[in-house]
């Protein structure tokens, strides 16, 4: 990804049109966001996480999904004054959720500041989804957002995110918010709305000392218990931040605010880890423990991130496929794309799980996840 913040729209095309690894957005399209955020998907074959902005809440707009393989529950629907029951792949709680705000400011939604540059890429050959923003608010400050997320390969239990932000021309307090969000439902595709999408039961919410959030869910129907534990820690160049941190429960989201101070010109990064467990997996007292041992052996995002490059640059000496002769670059990366989805769909991490492959992979709930 491009790192100078002057690099113009057609740089960003240009280096598009010489890389066959990867697939880059150079400027921001709220009418392409869900295509976007499907061929943004990141998934290891355990469970996948649409490609959607971070500091968003689903809407008209964007749908942050995160589904498991072989995560369905059934719902009774009243249809025209019939009951109809329907089974479909459940979007799981939201541990995307990252944003910040300045003093006299809301909170940071991309569709609601001025943006002065924004690149997206998908890493093809590293499993990586990058995301360089630059936004300018109503009282002229700049700051720049540069995310790196991953759904590790290595650890199928794991996943992660990393914003550094940078106060280009400003200085003055930033409060940082991360959550897990229960209070989902499936509504990701128009034609569904109207039937019952409420699959999950919040059981638990809670925190574990200062950076662990917790939560525990469940199907309502299938009867799936779910785990998801979050550590968020702050970094500036000289080590851990330890700000003021305040945390709340909100109606199944449980939610993190850290409190900072920047310098212009100078740098914090937030980086988010992420654990989740089920009551389908093997050789575990209960997810809720099981989350958070898992999250206890997990290193900072750097590790995380190595030892996942390192297992798709392996699945990619096995699984790559090198057109030659005529074609280009956009054929040899549209090939990629397909292939990199399907490993993200079935991967080794698949082989003991009963899942089977859905149409449309574990990447949204089109034909609502279902195996033909």
């Amino acid at each position: 990804m491009p790192d100078d913040a002057a690099t113009t729209t057609q740089d960003l095309e240009t280096a598009r049109s010489l890389s066959a690894w990867s697939l880059t957005y150079a400027g921001y399209d709220p009418d392409q966001e869900g295509l976007r955020e499907a061929l943004c998907t990141l998934g290891n074959g355990y469970f996948a996480t649409r490609g959607a902005a971070a500091e968003c809440v689903a809407d008209e707009v964007h749908y942050p999904g995160t589904y498991l393989a072989g995560g369905y529950n059934r719902a009774v629907s009243q249809v025209d004054g019939y009951e109809i029951e329907n089974e479909e792949l459940v979007n799981l709680p939201n541990w995307l959720e990252a944003s910040f705000r300045l003093e006299g400011s809301g909170w940071f939604r991309i569709d609601e500041v001025q943006i002065e540059s924004f690149c997206q890429e998908l890493d093809l050959r590293n499993g990586v989804l990058h995301r360089d923003v630059r936004i300018r608010d109503a009282q002229g400050r700049c700051t720049r957002w540069r995310e790196r997320r991953l759904v590790s390969m290595a650890e199928p239990h794991l996943a992660a995110i990393s914003i550094e932000l940078t106060a280009e021309n400003w200085s003055g307090s930033v409060r940082l918010r991360t959550a897990l969000d229960g209070g989902v439902s499936n509504a990701g595709v128009a034609r569904y709305r109207d039937l019952e999408g409420r699959h999950l039961e919040v059981m638990e919410v809670d925190h574990y000392g200062e950076h662990v959030l917790l939560l525990r869910c469940r199907t309502k129907q299938s009867w799936l218990m779910i785990a998801q534990a979050a550590r968020t820690l702050v970094y500036d160049p000289q080590g851990l931040l330890d700000g003021e941190r305040d945390t709340h429960v909100d109606a199944g989201r449980i939610v993190q605010e850290i409190s900072c101070e920047l310098t212009a010109g100078a740098a914090v990064t937030l980086e988010k880890v992420v654990a989740l467990h089920t009551s389908r997996d093997w050789a575990i007292s209960e997810p809720g423990l099981e989350v958070l041992r898992t999250l206890g052996r997990a290193g900072r995002f750097q590790a995380l991130l190595d030892e996942h490059a390192l297992a798709w640059h392996q699945l990619w000496e096995l699984c790559d496929i090198e057109l030659c002769g005529q074609g280009g670059t956009d054929t040899q990366l549209k090939l990629r794309l397909h292939i990199f989805h399907l490993l993200q769909t079935v991967s080794g991490n698949s082989i003991d799980l009963d899942t089977g492959v859905p149409a449309r992979g574990w990447h949204g709930e089109a034909y609502r996840g279902h195996i033909f």
